[in-house]
């Protein structure tokens, strides 16, 4: 399953989060909540096993990096109203409090807090203001 489109939604007092009903499908039997880059990722057990491959043979990440990024992935699997807990060190590493903004990433979905989503989307804007706008990259393709 591929996943697509933003969605605001919050963090309970728990620490679980509701996933988005587009995306509930793809995680019925579970998945795996990790760091990735400065944010939260949420991967099936499937693409998680070809993402941590991927990183264990690229040559990038030393033992140590691995160790740390292993320590903080965890497995979960969606309850009854179809919330998934976050662990409290993948929250604090990546700066989740309550309001948050789950945004399909294809492979994965990504976690940001909405403020940080809000960054990243004004900073399109700005390349925009620049004269490198998506529309702009759109039209260079030889393709469409």
């Amino acid at each position: 399953m591929d996943f697509y489109g933003t969605h605001e939604h919050t963090i309970d007092g728990k620490g679980r989060l509701v996933l988005p009903s587009s995306f509930r499908s793809a995680f019925a039997d579970g998945g795996i909540a990790t760091l990735l880059e400065d944010y939260a990722a949420l991967f099936t057990h499937d693409e998680w096993d070809r993402y941590r491959r991927r990183i264990e043979t690229s040559g990038k990440f030393d033992r140590d990096d691995l160790r740390h990024l292993f320590s903080i992935a965890s497995p979960f699997e969606p309850d009854a109203q179809n919330r998934i807990s976050l662990p409290q060190r993948l929250r604090d590493v990546t700066g989740l409090d309550r309001e948050v903004a789950i945004v399909g990433s294809v492979r994965y979905v990504s976690i940001f807090s909405r403020e940080e989503w809000a960054r990243r989307e004004a900073a399109i804007a700005a390349k925009a203001a620049e004269g490198r706008s998506l529309a702009d990259k759109f039209r260079e393709l030889d393709f469409l």
